[in-house]
């Protein structure tokens, strides 16, 4: 993303409350991610794990905390220091952003644009800087926002909401305060999509859906994520932000996705299945209890995973 103007690392310090390690007068010129670093543009690290993502030949700065300060190379890349580099990245944006001349609030894309080959059906929302391939079937009272990218044969059911605000908040003094979303939602060929669902647009980058991925009613996908091709989603799961689910997968209704991790090609996960880490290997998975208080749980959550040496133990004693 652009900002409203360049700015130096002095001028950003002063009005954000940083320090600096490196050159004050380097000046930025826009925002971006990690992973999609520019020229000119800033960006920031709040985590180390995150380290190894640092494009030092793109990166003009980064605004990052005095702890992981001292793990970057900053003879190679300048530096912003605050303890709360994600809130100063957050501010930056907002500052830049104006609502009156925003893409969220942009005159709606002309209906010439759409190909003659794809319905739009009555009270559907098509937002500005759309773009819809051929063959397409938007339903109803669906809403497409400014931004979005979907290719062909695709077909979008009632009510779903494709590139919303992702829920990305950053705390300020005690208090929430909501981490602006910038990018968009690319959606890929032969792909459906059920009623109400919804997909959040990405922070800097794209959710991105690839081609012939099927999403059954009331999915919510976060923003960032990735899904890979062929993969089929049923009712009422949860993925959260920044996960990449892989091709040729099966995610049972109701089954709830953390945030930040990576499930393998040809993963075929159980309704109801809490899945709170990384799927490296193809396969079948589950997992699920009946309801009970939560000090049993906990016990007997720490005990199943002995079940199997338990088992071989008593196996053997017989």
């Amino acid at each position: 993303m652009k900002l409203k103007k360049k700015y130096s690392l002095q001028e950003i310090s002063k009005a954000y409350e940083c320090d600096i390690k490196g050159d004050p007068l380097i000046e930025i010129d826009s925002v971006c991610s990690l992973n999609n670093s520019k020229k000119k543009s800033l960006s920031y690290i709040s985590d180390i794990k995150f380290l190894s993502s640092i494009n030092y030949s793109n990166l003009e700065c980064l605004i990052t905390n005095k702890e992981i300060s001292y793990s970057i190379d900053d003879k190679k890349i300048s530096l912003l220091i605050n303890e709360n580099p994600q809130l100063i990245f957050s501010r930056l944006i907002n500052d830049s952003l104006s609502l009156s001349a925003s893409p969220l609030f942009s005159p709606i894309s002309k209906k010439e644009l759409i190909p003659d080959s794809t319905l739009i059906g009555t009270n559907a929302s098509i937002g500005s800087n759309v773009t819809i391939g051929e063959n397409c079937i938007i339903y109803p009272n669906s809403t497409i926002c400014d931004g979005t990218v979907i290719g062909n044969n695709v077909v979008i059911h009632p009510g779903a909401v494709i590139g919303s605000d992702g829920f990305g908040l950053v705390k300020d003094n005690g208090k929430w305060i909501k981490v602006p979303h910038i990018g968009n939602v690319i959606i890929k060929n032969d792909v459906e999509i059920g009623a109400n669902t919804t997909i959040d647009r990405g922070t800097l980058d794209s959710t991105m859906i690839s081609n012939y991925v099927k999403i059954d009613n009331l999915v919510h996908i976060a923003h960032n994520v990735f899904i890979g091709e062929n993969t089929a989603i049923a009712a009422c799961v949860g993925i959260a932000g920044s996960t990449s689910i892989g091709k040729n997968c099966t995610i049972g209704g109701g089954s709830g996705i953390n945030g930040h991790i990576m499930i393998a090609d040809n993963v075929h996960i159980h309704g109801m299945t809490m899945v709170t880490k990384s799927i490296n290997k193809e396969g079948v998975y589950a997992s699920g209890t009946t309801v009970e208080p939560v000090a049993t749980w906990r016990k007997n959550q720490a005990r199943f995973k002995e079940l199997d040496l338990l088992a071989k133990a008593i196996k053997k004693i017989t």
